[in-house]
Formats: C-alpha cells, structure tokens, sequence
C-alpha cells in the first residue's frame, strides 16, 4: 500500500469517527430541545460507526461494565411483547423502535467515547441544551402558557397549572427530571473543580436551574433533588446544604405557592393526585401477581390497565403509566427482567458514586461503626476534601520542584564536584582558532561555551515547563471525568428517589438520557481503569 493511500484511509477513518462523536454530541443537544432530530441523530452516527468499524482494522468493541443485565433485560423484553396478553404488530414495532433507540445510544457512547476531551465535548453539549431549556421555562413564567400548549392536563379546567413551566418537554415533571439530572452532573464537576472562576460559574449556573426547577412545582422532583444535596453535603461539602436552603427559602419569599405545593407532601387529601396513584398502585401489584415471570409485556401498560381498574370512575381515562419505576418495570417486563434492569440502573449508580472503593465508604463505616450518630456528621461537615486534596496536590509539587531544580543545578554548575577524579590519561584537546589567536580567541571560547550552557539550561527549562503543562493537564482530566463520574452517580440517586412516586422514564427524551448517562458512566470506568 502506498503512503498516499494510507495518507487517505487515515483521513477516512478520522473523518467517520469525528462523524460519529457529532451524531453523539447532535443526540444530546435535541434530545430536549427537538427529540426528533435526536433519534436522527442516533441513525447517523450508527451509519458513521459501522463504516468506521469496516475501514478501521485498529478499531476494536469492547466489554462495558454492564452488557450482561442490559442483554437479558433486551431478550426478556422482546419475550414480554410477544406473550403479552395485548399482543399485536403495533406493539412488537414500538418496542423494536424503543429498545433499538435505547441500545444503539448506549452503544454508540459507551464505545466511541473513549477520551477525556470527548467527555468534556459531551458535557458542555449538555450544559448548552440546558442553557435553552431553562431560558425557554423563564420564559414561560414570566409571559405565561398557553392554553393550547398544555397537552399534559386540561388548561381549562385546571387554571391554576398555567404557571407549572415545562419548557421543550412534555410536562412539568419531566422538565423538573432533566433538570433534577443536570443539576446532579453540575454538582457532581463542582465538587473535583479546583478553578475558583469555574466553581463561581458552575454554583450559578445551579441555582439558575434550582430557580427554573422551582417554577415546575413538580414535588416529587424537589423531594428527589432534596435527597441528593443532603447526601452530597454529608460526604462532599456541607456548604451545598447552606445553597440549598437559601435557594429555597429565596423561592419561597417570592413565590408562597411553592411552599404550599411542598406542604402538600405531607398532608394527603381524599380526592389528590397522591391518592389516585396509590389506586394505580394497587392494581399495578395486582398484575404483576397475575403475571410475575415474564409481566404484561414491554409497554403494554396502557392497554391492560382497564382489566385492573380498581379506582377510577371514567374508564374513558388512560393510564399510561404506573407513576412508580420499579412497579411499572416489574410489571411490564416480570421481575426477572426487572432484576436486569435494575442491576444495570443501581450498578451504575453505585459504581458511579464510588462508593464500594473510596472514602465515602469509610465515611458511612464510621458512621455505622459508632453509635454518637450527630458527633460523626459535625466532623464530617468540619472537613474539607477540597482543601485537603489542594494541601496534598501543593505539597506534592513543591517536592517535586525542588527536587528538579537541584538535578538541574547540579547537572548544568560551573564546578566540577571535589571527589570527581581527573582523567590524566586523555590529552587536553585545543581547538584550531585558539592555537591560531591565543588568548583572545580563546576568551572568545569561552564565551561561547557558556553561551552553549545558557542555551542547554534554557531548553531543559523549556522540556521541564512541557513536562509540567502535560502532567497539569492529565491531572485536570482525571479530576473533570471524575466529578462526571461522580455527578451520572447523583442523577441516578435522583432518578431512584423520584421513581418512587413517578414512572418519569416513561417519558422517551428522559430515558434516552438515562442510558446515555449509563453509557458514559461505563465509558469513564474504562478509561479510569
């Protein structure tokens, strides 16, 4: 083969894999905004990976953490739509559709990000489409919302629901899920980030995003985003729990409506929403007993719901979901296939939080470990891992500073150290000029020579600030994918609480953002590894 077409077929094979990370990076920015354009978007970068794999002999697949739950969960799936008692084309093809969305995006990030930079790429295309989603919900609430636009609920009906912003998304709660998540990977970069600008522009960008969440009045989220600032302020940094509460309590002084709508957490009345869920609950546990192997089938909710009505009046009602993850997924699929689905979601989840490997659960040892609970939570509030990693990081450079400039100065000093011998056996060399010019000449030598000197000092000065630029980037990069790490953890936490009272992975953008997150998660781990 000749250079040139080896030239070409390395243009080709860059050119498919930049192809690929923008399919990957277009997905994410639509996904809230236009999700569409997201699922064209999976299409194309299917189409660019699967030339690249053919063009590419290097390019391998490889073993993500979590392949094993996620194939039995697939074929248990496809198992449930074909036995379902609701059987029929439609089905089987929305499933095919949904699943293939949902494998091909966790394929595609799972095995084409594989570098620091193609995370760091990906997590400003998120920050980027939240950036519209939130400016688009302030907009909302400010200039109101259209009847027309509420397809969620009846605006006529209920008028109080006008100022309940759900942006791009189809409802207030789903809009209060994706922000739930973005918030958590924000949290999750702040708590690695040693940049005091960068940590002034991320807390911003949070309580911006607190604000907007507020406006949705969706109570499940704030409960689930509750739960999450408490366990980062635990085992992160206690200060999360102070922003957390003036950002409450900022909302509240300027929107009571909001502290009403929290209160009515604990107060459940005969004819609430709380009250309709726990009817759907009961019947959702209903067929899962009548169907425990292999569930009602893969999205099938809908249609079998009418056989367990056992609270709703007007059968004219759709229920399209249990408004709980874990019912609707044992349910749909039986619990086998709800196990799978749920050793890859809490895998993830702790995998990416860490928690079986550092000193968070050290921390939670101590805690169980002693019974004065509230005298383990003041010393971990007392500790600062940010100002400990920076004494650790501080005193590890200064060491190795000192270090190189004693080689240097050692290597480069006009003396020559007393116990080096000299060589008597070797003739002193003279060069040409100076035997020609004498001293003058030789004077011009030595000038010389301690310019050559001043150059050498000057280049090994150089090589050493190169050396320290690379190992300042490899540092910041493992920090940034490590606060994402962390921050998928987060998302996963509040994606499990607010599972509790709402099915929100129902919604398609939301949960092809799931298995993108899982994806990512995956791929760190590897790179970490």
């Amino acid at each position: 083969m000749s250079r040139i077409s080896k030239l070409a077929r390395q243009y080709r094979i860059k050119n498919l894999e930049n192809w690929t990370i923008r399919a990957i990076l277009a997905e994410a920015f639509f996904l809230a905004i236009f999700p569409a354009l997201a699922e064209v978007a999976v299409v194309v970068g299917l189409g660019a990976w699967f030339l690249r794999s053919h063009v590419d002999k290097n390019f391998k697949m490889r073993s993500l953490p979590f392949d094993l739950p996620i194939a039995i969960f697939v074929v248990l799936g496809a198992l449930s739509v074909l036995m379902s008692p609701a059987a029929s084309w439609e089905l089987f093809k929305d499933y095919c559709w949904l699943i293939g969305i949902f494998g091909l995006t966790y394929l595609l990030v799972g095995q084409n990000i594989r570098t620091p930079d193609q995370v760091q790429l990906l997590i400003r295309t998120f920050s980027a489409a939240s950036l519209i989603v939130v400016l688009v919900g302030f907009f909302q609430y400010v200039f109101g919302i259209d009847v027309a636009e509420m397809t969620w609920i009846d605006g006529e009906k209920f008028p109080e629901f006008r100022r309940h912003v759900f942006s791009t998304l189809d409802s207030p709660n789903v809009l209060a899920g994706y922000l739930n998540v973005m918030i958590c990977l924000s949290l999750g970069i702040l708590a690695k980030t040693d940049d005091s600008k960068e940590k002034s522009l991320i807390i911003t960008a949070i309580c911006t995003m607190a604000v907007c969440l507020a406006m949705t009045y969706s109570q499940g989220a704030f409960l689930a985003i509750a739960v999450v600032f408490l366990v980062y302020g635990i085992f992160q940094d206690w200060r999360a729990l102070i922003l957390f509460a003036a950002v409450t309590g900022l909302v509240i002084y300027k929107d009571p409506t909001f502290l009403d709508r929290i209160l009515a957490l604990f107060t459940i009345k005969t004819d609430s929403a709380e009250v309709l869920r726990v009817g759907v609950w009961v019947s959702t546990i209903a067929m899962i007993a009548d169907h425990p192997f292999i569930g009602i089938g893969y999205g099938a909710y809908q249609f079998i719901y009418p056989q367990y009505n056992y609270y709703l009046e007007d059968p004219s009602t759709i229920i399209r979901h249990a408004h709980n993850l874990y019912l609707n997924v044992a349910a749909e699929v039986g619990i086998a296939g709800a196990l799978a689905y749920f050793w890859y979601f809490f895998g993830t989840m702790f995998t990416s939080l860490n928690l079986n490997s550092n000193e968070r659960y050290n921390k939670i040892k101590d805690i169980a470990a002693k019974s004065k609970f509230t005298e383990e939570v003041s010393k971990l509030f007392m500790e600062s891992k940010f100002l400990q990693e920076l004494t650790k990081t501080k005193t590890a450079w200064t060491a190795r500073m000192a270090d190189l400039s004693e080689k240097i100065l050692e290597r480069f000093s006009k003396a020559e150290p007393a116990d080096k011998p000299k060589k008597k056996s070797e003739p002193e060399l003279v060069h040409h000029e100076e035997m020609k010019w004498g001293k003058k000449s030789g004077a011009k030598s030595d000038k010389k020579s301690d310019d050559d000197k001043m150059d050498i000092q000057k280049f090994a000065a150089g090589d050493e600030l190169m050396f320290d630029a690379r190992e300042a980037k490899q540092y910041n990069d493992k920090q940034f994918i490590s606060g994402v790490k962390f921050g998928i953890g987060l998302a996963f936490l509040s994606m499990a609480v607010n599972g509790i009272s709402d099915n929100l992975l129902f919604n398609v953008p939301l949960s092809i953002l799931m298995w993108q997150l899982g994806a990512l998660s995956a791929a760190i781990s590897l790179m970490e590894s």
